[in-house]
């Protein structure tokens, strides 16, 4: 096996040849605090309140399954419930979690490991590496609901599996109770970045149910039985989800008792965290007059590097923008700087590919697509689209062109920005309207592939070593050049090759348009003073939640 210390992830300057070779990583540096929080041990313990509130901005799907979930809303839930094998620390290096180690094989392709001894499911049964298998094994069955991952199309006997020629995926051994193999067809860069991000779910529960059918087992995702840090209570749609303390969790019993997060309007969340109805919630608005608010108030305000970015999905499939040009005209037409400087007060940057904006795998040479209505007008005028009868509106073949933006409500800045790109593509002689309904009824737009749209105003969380990812919704990529640059760039483990074809794959993406990158905003918390030892990072919120708690 392949040893080494284990160094700083990615723009930390870790090589990816590094990160293959770190290899038993144990209890001392686990991601996970394994002994009782502060808050259990300190002095003022008695001065506990026995409840966390933590602010939603939109109320989550239910979907909270630890494989199928789509929205951040649901996630948030499914990582407090649900343990992964591997979490990310400060530095964003793999840290061994529900794993107690792991090992790489020498030459890459075989990922080992050992799980923890003693941990329960919360109904008590024992997690066993047969509940890895079952997990990581579904997502590869042709009837996934939300469409084969990248990770599966790299485990050994995918295509035998998923044609059914066989029922056992060799790409997944268990040696015993404790220890679990992952075999892939070659190198795989992004294998660790997936635990991270997906959590184990308990064969159990889910194994009676068939996987075409897992999205509407509407009773199994509404009450969800994790190994996590707090148990599943109830949820009551469009209010809260109430959760409370695993006493038996592997990283220590969690030092408040009760965990709920609760669905909160955006134009009131500073009043309810104010008030103290809130704990914790991220920030929406960073007005400075609001941010003042908050600390005059006496409330802390957490900022970091951002780990997703908002964009506007376009439909290539759609005949007026399956033609790049048009495309690349929107990206110009919108000004985008304009909505970081005036939405987000410069709390944020402009995005131009689909990575976060310090990956080191991001190159230099993107087209930035500066604001330029000339350039989107000279672009829409190559592909045909003309204002023949001069009524201020492009046509082409009889055709107006017309361009409706849907967005989901919730997310304060995103609404703000819907009527700010409308009026941009007016500008250049687009017919734009506005649609805004709930989070999870825009998602269903681009959720149904065989749905036409024209834009979706969304958001997407970047993942380290991870692109094209299915929460940045592109209906782009899954052939040709960009395909044959992604399996480049996930079969690349040395760091400079990698960095390499990332910056390659990028390149294609940026030229093709997929989608209108607009902006990366720094994350943000307001937090009551009273809690305390609440720390997130940059891709972890709820590494630690255990250890939070708050005081009167």
């Amino acid at each position: 096996m392949k040893t080494s210390r284990r160094k700083p992830y990615l723009h930390r300057r870790l090589t990816a040849l590094a990160l293959a070779m770190m290899t038993v990583v144990g209890l001392s540096s686990c991601g996970v605090n394994t002994q009782s929080s502060s808050g259990a041990n300190s002095s003022a313990a008695g001065t506990k309140v026995d409840t966390i509130n933590y602010a939603l901005w939109s109320n989550p799907s239910g979907r909270f399954n630890p494989q199928t979930y789509q929205t951040d809303y649901d996630r948030a839930i499914v990582f407090t419930v649900f343990s992964r094998l591997v979490v990310l620390d400060k530095d964003q290096g793999y840290q061994a979690s529900l794993a107690k180690s792991y090992s790489w094989s020498d030459d890459y392709t075989t990922l080992n490991f050992e799980l923890r001894k003693g941990v329960k499911w919360h109904d008590g049964k024992p997690l066993t590496a047969a509940d890895v298998k079952f997990t990581y094994s579904a997502i590869a069955d042709p009837d996934f609901p939300t469409g084969i991952p990248e990770f599966a199309k790299h485990l050994k006997g995918f295509e035998d599996y998923t044609e059914h020629k066989t029922d056992d995926l060799a790409g997944i051994t268990v040696e015993d109770n404790y220890h679990v193999s992952f075999h892939f067809q070659t190198p795989y860069s992004g294998a660790l970045t997936y635990f991270t991000d997906k959590p184990v779910l308990a064969e159990h529960i889910w194994k009676n149910t068939p996987v075409k059918d897992w999205n509407s087992a509407t009773e199994l995702l509404r009450n969800p039985v994790g190994t996590g840090p707090y148990k599943f209570v109830k949820f009551v749609d469009g209010q809260y989800v109430q959760l409370e303390a695993n006493d038996d969790y592997y990283g220590g019993k969690p030092a408040t008792k009760n965990f709920v997060f609760k669905v909160v309007n955006q134009d009131t969340v500073q009043t309810a965290i104010s008030n103290g109805e809130v704990d914790i919630a991220e920030i929406s608005d960073w007005n400075p007059s609001q941010i003042s608010a908050y600390k005059d108030a006496g409330v802390n305000v957490i900022e970091e590097t951002a780990d997703g970015g908002q964009y506007l999905s376009l439909d290539t499939a759609n005949p007026k923008l399956s033609d790049q040009r048009v495309r690349q005209a929107l990206v110009y037409a919108i000004d985008r700087k304009s909505i970081v400087d005036s939405l987000l007060y410069g709390h944020g940057k402009v995005i131009n590919a689909d990575v976060q904006p310090d990956d080191p795998a991001l190159p230099k040479d993107l087209n930035t697509y500066a604001y330029s209505k000339k350039k989107a007008q000279q672009l829409l005028s190559e592909a045909g689209w003309k204002d023949s009868d001069g009524d201020g509106i492009l046509d082409k073949d009889g055709e107006k062109f017309t361009f409706q933006i849907n967005f989901p409500t919730g997310n304060k800045i995103r609404e703000l920005s819907a009527p700010i790109i409308q009026q941009n593509l007016k500008d250049i002689g687009i017919d734009a309207t506005l649609n805004s309904a709930d989070f999870n009824t825009t998602l269903a737009i681009l959720q149904d592939s065989g749905r036409r749209y024209d834009g979706v105003l969304m958001g997407g969380t970047f993942r380290p070593r991870q692109f094209g990812g299915s929460n940045w919704w592109a209906r782009w990529g899954s052939d040709g050049e960009a395909k044959t640059a992604l399996d480049k760039v996930s079969s690349d483990v040395e760091e400079k090759s990698y960095l390499k074809s990332a910056a390659d794959y990028l390149r294609i993406q940026n030229k093709a348009v997929p989608f209108v990158w607009l902006y990366s905003p720094n994350d943000g918390f307001a937090v009551r003073k009273q809690v305390k030892d609440f720390s997130p990072y940059t891709y972890e919120t709820f590494v630690n939640v255990q250890q939070w708690y708050v005081t009167k």
